[in-house]
């Protein structure tokens, strides 16, 4: 299995993981612009699996120690969040009020889901990095 394979799942589950522990905030907004709740849960750890995709190509070659994988597993969540509070900001204001209110949601989704998320990020930069510098069993047969 490719590293960006392990990566894009690893960062799914603690992602998702991570939005489950704010799951009572996303379900409020949900909910005031119609959406299903899930929806707000499952778009933050999609979105972590595809930015982990991108940026865990080919590194079995590049990562030589833990916290290579740690920093990119950092600006995975980066992304995330950036693209997350984008989302949100196109459903909650008008069309014409996006570029203002987009530094307000990025703070106020930074203050609820900063803690979170940064844990997420360290966990599956760990867990991932582990994964690709562990040396394989050599196979009997």
């Amino acid at each position: 299995m490719s590293a960006a394979t392990i990566a894009s799942l690893v960062f799914f589950a603690f992602s998702l993981a991570a939005a489950l522990t704010v799951e009572f905030l996303l379900a409020s907004f949900a909910k005031s612009i119609g959406v299903d709740r899930l929806v707000f849960v499952m778009v933050p750890a999609l979105l972590a699996m595809l930015y982990s995709l991108i940026l865990y190509q080919n590194a079995e070659r590049k990562i030589r120690r833990v916290g290579e994988s740690v920093s990119r597993g950092i600006l995975v969540m980066l992304m995330t969040w950036v693209s997350f509070s984008a989302l949100m900001t196109w459903a909650w204001y008008k069309p014409g009020e996006f570029a203002s209110s987009m530094g307000t949601t990025l703070l106020a989704s930074g203050i609820a889901g900063g803690g979170p998320m940064l844990l997420d990020a360290l966990g599956a930069g760990i867990l991932t990095g582990v994964l690709i510098l562990r040396k394989p069993r050599p196979r009997i047969g």
